[in-house]
């Protein structure tokens, strides 16, 4: 069964930050633009990442959802956490010492 997502096969793929992400906490921050840039949200997604696999993503279990949130397999966007307090812009939940962060930004294709 195929991935989520298209692997390019490159060495870009750091196993051992993939490693150390199993079992860790991840706080995401997802900003939405639209095809010409303009805000449209913000979401925050925080927990304990299950798996992470190029062609998978990133898989977190996230409190609160339905379901794992899967993120993008994009490695470069993950930094370690800086120890403080998170609040969650959507909740009241306040995240303290995630283990590490990632800042994504998500843009809507322009519809010419």
């Amino acid at each position: 069964m195929a991935g989520l997502f298209e692997s390019s096969g490159g060495g870009d793929w750091d196993e051992e930050l993939a490693g150390d992400l199993v079992g860790s906490t991840l706080l995401v921050g997802l900003t939405y633009l639209d095809g010409e840039q303009r805000l449209l949200g913000r979401r925050q997604v925080f927990g304990r990442v299950v798996s992470c696999d190029p062609e998978d993503g990133i898989v977190i279990d996230a409190p609160g959802l339905d379901e794992a949130f899967v993120m993008a397999p994009m490695l470069e966007a993950v930094e370690v956490g800086e120890p403080g307090e998170y609040q969650l812009a959507d909740e009241e939940a306040v995240v303290v010492d995630p283990d590490f962060v990632a800042l994504l930004t998500v843009t809507r294709p322009s519809m010419a």
